[in-house]
C-alpha cells in the first residue's frame, strides 16, 4: 500500500479515477501525472514527476486488504 490505511488508499484511487490533481503520497512534492501521457495508452497508471514512484491503480485495487 502507498498510504497508511485502506480508507486513504481507496480515497486516493477514487480521486485519481475522477481525474483530480493528487499530491504524491510518498514524497508529497509532486502532483501525479499519467504514466503514458504521450501515448495515451492508459489512464490507470500514474507517476510522480518528483520521486518517480509509479502508481498502477488496478494493481493497487487488487492488493487492498479486506479490513
Amino acid at each position: 500500500m502507498y498510504t497508511e490505511s485502506r480508507e486513504t488508499e481507496v480515497a486516493l484511487l477514487k480521486t485519481l479515477w475522477r481525474g483530480e490533481p493528487v499530491l504524491c503520497p510518498k514524497c508529497k512534492a509532486g502532483t501525479l501525472t499519467y504514466l503514458h501521457q504521450k501515448a495515451k495508452k492508459s489512464d490507470c497508471d500514474w507517476k510522480c514527476p518528483s520521486c518517480g514512484t509509479i502508481y498502477r491503480t488496478i494493481r493497487m485495487l487488487k492488493e487492498l486488504p479486506y479490513e
